[in-house]
C-alpha cells in the first residue's frame, strides 16, 4: 500500500531547485536489511561475472532458455538420495542456541580486559564501559573491541552483544552518563560492529541501569527513564547498518518508544520500511514467573504480537532465577511448556549456564510434547535443537538426466521445525561437483521461487522452485548438487557462515564447501545454443545496466515490471522479492549527460531503445529528494551520466547538461532504495554506489 501526504505537508520539505514536489510514493525501504535473494530472478552471464562467480558460465538468450525448457520435463523425477528425517542431533548453526556469556571491560589508559572466548557456537558479549561514564570511548579501547570481535570471527562464532554502564555487571549500581555523552558512545562502537555485522545476531539495547537491561538506573529516575530510553533506542537505529536488529527488555518499552498504547500492542503488526519493524524484545526472565519478572504486563496480548515481531526480529534472553514465592501461575520452565509458547515467541536463544537449577531440571526431564519423535528425549536436548530456526529437507525433486548447456530443473521441500525464523540476510547458491571434485557454480539462473530463506516461516514448509543453464563444457557423467545458505555471494567454506540442514543423513553436509547436499543427476550430451533469436544490439547506443552494490545482500537492478510511464515506481515485488524484467537501458554518450532509454529487452537481454525514459518525478522522500519516474522520452527533463561525482555514481543533470543540486549546493545522484530517488552525491550511506553492466 502507498501513502500519500498533502500538497501543504511537503512544500516545507522542498530540497530541489525549481522542481515541484506533490507527495511521497512510499517510505524508503531499504533492500540491505529486508530481503537477501529475489524469488525470482534472472541471473544471467554478466550478472555473474559482476559478482565475480566466473566458474563455467554461458552465455545464452531468454529465448534459448525457454525453447530448451521441454528437453527436461521427461527426466523431472522425485530422488531419495538423503534421508528427509530429522537428526536429533544438535546443528552448530549461525545466530542462535543455547549460549555463554563473556564480559568486555573497556578501560581507560589501556586497561582493558577481556574473557576468554567460550566454546559454544553462540556468545552473549556484555561490554562494560563504566569507565567513560563522563568521557569518549578511546581509539585504544575501540581497538581492543575490534581485535576481539575479530576473534570470534576467525572462530566463526556469532554473537548477541549488549552494552552497559555496570562496572563489572554486577548489578550493584550503574553510572548512566549524560543522553548526549551515550549518543556518542554508541556512535563510536557502531563503527566496529558495522564491520561484523555478518556475526552479529543482534544488539541488545542496554546502556541504562543495572546489568544494561533498562531498569534500575543509579542515576536517572523512573520518570526520566522513557525519555532517556527513546534516545538510545534511536540512536541504534540511526548508527547501526540496517540488516542488524536491536532489541529492547519489555514489550512496555517498545509501546513507549513507538507511542502505543500497550494494551492494544497485539493488533500492531509492523512493516520492512519502518523503523519499528527493526525492535523486538530481550527477555532475561524467561520462564521465572507468570510475568517473567516483570517482562510483560498481559502476557497473553504481549505474546500475541511477539508471534508477529519476532519472526523478524531475534527474541531470546536469559532463563530468570525461581525462587520461592515467585508466583509461576501456568508458566513452567520446562520444554513440554515451551513446546506452546516458544514457538508463538519464536525463542531463538537462551543461557547454557546461570540459573543452573532450571539447566539441570530441563536435562533431567524428559519430554513428552507433541513431537513423536522426541519422545524420550532429555527436554534440554529437545529446547536445544528448536531454539531459532532449524531447517530439514522434506523432499526433492530434480532434472535427474541433463545436457550440459540445457535446462535444469530443481524443487527442494524444506520445512523449518526451529521455534523461529532467520532474521539476519542470507544468499542462496547453488553448487555442482563432479567425481574429480571439480565445481560448477550455477550462476546462470533464470528463476528462484521461495529463495528468501528469511521467508522460510517456522513451522511451515517451503517448496524452493529453481530453473537454471547448467555450465557449457561438462562432461558427460555424474554429478552431485549442492545448496548453500550464507553472507554474500563471494564466501566459500565456513567463511560467510553457512547453514546446515538438520536431517538425519552423514553425508549432508559438505564443510569444505560450506553447503548441503541435496541429490546426483547426469549430463549426457550437450544442448546446443542457438543466439540468432537473441534480441539484437543498436550500433549508435550504449546499452547498460546499473546494480546496487550493497554488501553481503544479492542487490537488484534499475528496473521497472512493464514497459509503461511511471509517476514512481520499485525495482522489484516486495511479495515475491525478484528484480523486475524490463532493466536494461540505452544511453548516447557514456562521457557526457545523455537521456536514458528503457529497453523494450526483458531479463537483461540488450533488445532496442523504447519511447520510454527515466526521469525525476513529482513525489518526493521524508527528506524532500524526489522519487525516480518513468515518461515519455519527448517529455523527459533531465539526463544521467555514470561515474561524473565519483566512480560509481549515477549523477543527475538538467536537460541542457548542467549537473542537478538541492539547495545547499549539494550535487545530486541517484539513490539506490526499493523506489529508487535522488539525494546528495556525498550521502555516506553506500547507497550511492552503482555497478554498471555494459552489454
Amino acid at each position: 500500500m502507498k501513502f500519500f501526504t498533502s500538497i501543504t505537508t511537503v512544500v516545507s520539505l522542498l530540497l530541489l531547485k525549481d522542481i515541484k514536489v506533490y507527495g511521497k510514493p512510499t517510505l524508503d525501504t531499504n533492500l540491505d536489511y529486508s530481503f537477501e535473494l529475489d524469488d525470482k530472478v534472472d541471473l544471467s552471464t554478466e550478472n555473474a561475472l559482476a559478482q565475480n562467480q566466473t566458474y563455467n558460465s554461458l552465455n545464452t538468450s531468454f529465448n534459448d532458455v525457454m525453447k530448451r525448457d521441454e528437453l527436461s520435463n521427461g527426466n523431472f523425477k522425485s530422488i531419495n538420495d538423503i534421508s528427509y528425517v530429522e537428526s536429533l542431533s544438535e546443528v552448530q548453526n549461525p545466530y542462535r542456541g543455547f549460549y555463554s556469556r563473556a564480559v568486555v571491560y573497556l578501560r581507560r589508559n589501556g586497561k582493558s580486559e577481556k574473557h576468554f572466548i567460550p566454546k559454544t557456537n553462540l556468545i552473549r558479549v556484555l561490554v562494560d564501559i563504566s569507565d567513560y561514564q563522563k568521557h569518549s570511548i578511546d581509539e585504544e579501547a575501540l581497538t581492543f573491541l575490534d581485535k576481539y570481535l575479530e576473534q570470534i570471527k576467525s572462530n566463526h562464532k556469532t554473537i548477541v552483544i549488549r552494552f552497559a554502564y555496570d562496572p563489572g555487571f554486577k548489578g550493584d549500581v550503574s553510572k548512566d552518563p549524560s543522553s548526549d555523552n551515550v549518543r556518542n558512545h554508541q556512535k563510536q562502537v557502531s563503527r566496529v560492529l558495522k564491520k561484523y555485522d555478518d556475526i552479529i545476531a543482534s544488539v541488545e539495547c542496554g546502556l541504562f541501569g543495572k546489568w544494561g537491561e533498562m531498569h534500575g538506573s543509579s542515576v536517572y529516575s523512573d520518570n526520566e527513564k522513557p525519555k532517556y530510553l527513546n534516545k538510545v533506542i534511536n540512536n541504534w537505529l540511526e548508527f547501526l547498518p540496517e540488516s542488524l536488529t536491536i532489541s529492547v527488555r519489555t514489550p512496555k518499552i517498545y509501546s513507549d518508544w513507538a507511542n502505543i498504547d500497550l494494551s492494544k500492542i497485539s493488533s500492531q503488526i509492523t512493516k520492512p520500511n519502518e523503523k519499528a519493524y527493526r525492535v523486538g524484545i530481550y527477555n532475561d526472565g524467561y520462564l521465572a514467573s507468570k510475568s517473567d519478572l516483570g517482562t510483560y504486563k498481559n502476557r497473553e496480548q504481549e505474546i500475541k504480537w511477539l508471534k508477529n515481531q519476532a519472526k523478524h526480529t531475534l527474541f531470546g534472553g536469559e532463563f530468570g532465577g525461581i525462587y520461592e514465592g515467585n508466583d509461576m501461575g501456568n508458566v513452567s520452565p520446562t520444554a513440554d511448556y515451551m513446546d506452546k509458547e516458544a514457538f508463538l515467541t519464536h525463542t531463538s536463544y537462551l543461557n547454557n549456564g546461570h540459573y543452573n537449577v532450571t539447566i539441570s531440571n530441563l536435562k533431567n526431564k524428559k519430554y513428552n510434547g507433541a513431537d513423536k519423535r522426541y519422545k524420550g528425549i532429555s527436554g534440554y536436548n529437545y529446547v536445544e535443537n528448536h531454539l531459532g530456526y532449524r531447517y530439514v529437507v522434506r523432499g526433492v525433486r530434480l532434472t535427474k538426466s541433463a545436457k550440459s548447456n540445457g535446462i535444469f530443473r530443481m524443487e527442494v521441500d524444506i520445512e523449518n521445525v526451529g521455534y523461529g525464523n532467520l532474521v539476519k540476510p542470507k544468499s542462496l547458491s547453488l553448487l555442482v561437483i563432479d567425481n574429480n571434485n571439480n565445481r560448477y557454480d550455477l550462476s546462470e539462473i533464470q528463476s528462484i521461487e521461495n529463495g528468501n530463506p528469511n521467508n522460510w516461516n517456522s513451522k511451515e514448509k517451503t517448496t524452493v522452485k529453481v530453473k537454471a543453464i547448467l555450465p557449457n563444457g561438462m562432461k558427460n557423467g555424474n554429478y552431485k548438487m549442492y545448496l548453500r545458505i550464507a553472507s554474500g555471494t563471494k564466501s566459500k567454506g565456513l567463511n560467510g557462515f553457512p547453514i546446515r540442514f538438520a536431517n538425519d543423513d552423514k553425508n549432508i553436509w559438505n564443510e569444505s564447501l560450506g553447503a548441503n547436499y541435496i541429490g546426483k543427476f547426469s549430463i549426457n550430451g550437450t544442448s546446443n545454443n542457438n543466439n540468432d533469436e537473441s534480441e539484437p544490439t543498436i550500433s549508435n547506443y550504449v546499452t547498460i545496466k546499473f546494480k546496487g552494490t550493497l554488501d553481503p545482500t544479492l542487490n537488484y537492478y534499475l528496473g521497472v515490471k512493464e514497459l509503461k510511464n511511471y509517476e514512481y515506481f520499485d525495482i522489484h515485488d516486495e511479495n515475491s522479492n525478484y528484480s523486475y524484467k524490463y532493466r536494461t537501458w540505452h544511453l548516447t554518450s557514456e562521457t557526457k549527460p545523455s537521456l536514458l532509454y528503457l529497453s523494450d529487452g526483458t531479463y537483461g537481454n540488450p533488445g532496442n531503445p523504447s519511447s520510454h525514459c527515466l526521469d525525476l518525478g513529482n513525489h518526493h522522500s521524508a527528506n524532500g529528494y524526489n522519487f525516480l519516474s518513468i515518461v515519455n522520452c519527448e517529455n523527459a527533463k533531465h539526463k544521467f551520466m555514470y561515474g561524473g561525482y565519483s566512480s560509481d555514481s549515477i549523477d543527475v543533470y538538467d536537460i541542457n547538461g548542467k549537473h542537478l543540486t538541492d539547495n545547499n549546493n549539494n550535487k545530486l545522484c541517484v539513490y539506490y532504495s526499493m523506489t529508487p530517488r535522488i539525494d546528495k552525491c556525498n550521502n555516506d550511506s553506500g547507497k550511492m554506489k552503482w555497478k554498471k553492466s555494459i552489454l
